[in-house]
């Protein structure tokens, strides 16, 4: 089960989306990850990574569709991760074609559970390994599940039109990006490890990948406080590119293309390779 989170996670990402609209999570979101699944399933990439996690997880995924009455990488259309900033303050918005009634029955009979009713929205409370989850239906393919009821409200309020979502102060550079990934860097903690010092003099930072014909391109839009800090991090992250390039015996010999450019105080890097070859590094790492 584990395994097969974390391949969502990751998968999801992958995905063609509808064009993703900040303004549907909360205002006070200071990050987000969006991905598109029905699209997922239309693109090379995608039908690739599907296919490992279905020889992988086969038992994982029967026992799934059993107990919730609906098949994860089939029934899934849309998911959408976003939080405050705080390690316990996330929330994820899953839309799909779900058998509602038997996923509350499940969720009835869950350890701990109670539900109280917020407007004309039953949330459903229950507990998880000693932590409380909370979740609220938006409509019937669509439901919100957070740790902290305050955030699932405000999500549940911004989705009805009550309350107004989040500005982007970025855009993707792509029409049809396959991931769409944000962060407010100021406002988010980052692991202290190798390169975290160059991503911390960044403001806020979207990644986008897109499957166009046979590559899988990768873009990054980084904002930054002067005209000056974008140009000195648009060579520094092409010259960490070009120093892998050389050192990760994983990537040498790639078909990769990269380039960057800066306008103002935002700067773009974009990275390509063939989806074969994407297909051979994710086999190699797995």
């Amino acid at each position: 089960m584990k395994n097969l989170v974390l391949m969502t996670f990751i998968v999801a990402p992958l995905a063609m989306a509808d064009p993703f609209q900040p303004k549907n999570i909360p205002a006070e979101s200071q990050w987000y990850l969006h991905g598109d699944l029905t699209g997922l399933r239309k693109t090379n990439t995608g039908g690739f990574l599907l296919d490992q996690i279905r020889k992988g997880e086969a038992d994982t995924i029967i026992d799934i569709e059993t107990l919730f009455g609906f098949d994860l990488l089939e029934d899934l259309t849309d998911i959408t991760l976003f939080g405050t900033g705080k390690a316990d303050e996330i929330a994820i918005t899953l839309s799909g074609e779900f058998a509602r009634a038997q996923l509350e029955e499940v969720i009835v009979q869950a350890e701990g559970y109670n539900s109280t009713t917020y407007g004309t929205t039953k949330i459903h409370s229950w507990k998880d390994n000693d932590r409380t989850q909370h979740a609220g239906f938006h409509d019937n393919n669509t439901v919100i599940i957070s740790q902290k009821k305050g955030l699932l409200k405000l999500a549940l309020d911004v989705l009805a039109g009550k309350t107004p979502g989040l500005k982007a102060d970025l855009t993707p550079p792509s029409e049809e990006p396959v991931v769409v990934a944000y962060a407010n860097i100021q406002k988010i903690k980052i692991p202290l490890d190798e390169g975290s010092h160059i991503i911390r003099k960044a403001d806020s930072i979207l990644r986008t990948l897109a499957e166009k014909q046979t590559r899988l391109a990768a873009n990054l839009v980084i904002k930054t406080g002067s005209e000056n800090m974008a140009k000195r991090m648009m060579h520094a992250l092409a010259g960490l590119v070009s120093l892998s390039e050389l050192a990760d015996k994983n990537i040498e010999g790639l078909d990769i293309l990269h380039n960057g450019q800066t306008s103002g105080k935002i700067m773009t890097m974009t990275m390509s390779l063939p989806a074969a070859n994407a297909f051979a590094l994710i086999s190699k790492l797995k």
